[in-house]
């Protein structure tokens, strides 16, 4: 029988977090998505130990959270 880890089911679901994202036409619920997807991601990267993985996702996570909340340029 397939054992499938914890780690691995969280991994998962922040792929498919970040594959939802592409679906949407929204570019906030893009972001917000992505955002719950590199949340996921740096929770997995800490599991692993790969911290590429968790710098990667850190930074990912900052540049949409800046996006979402910075004012609007006219």
């Amino acid at each position: 029988m397939w054992r499938i880890e914890v780690v691995e089911v969280l991994g998962m679901i922040g792929s498919l977090f970040i594959i939802l994202a592409f679906m949407f036409k929204d570019v906030r619920i893009i972001r917000i998505l992505d955002s719950i997807g590199a949340s996921l991601f740096i929770v997995y990267g800490i599991f692993i130990h790969s911290w590429s993985n968790i710098f990667l996702n850190v930074i990912l996570i900052l540049i949409q959270v800046y996006r979402l909340i910075e004012p609007k340029r006219k």
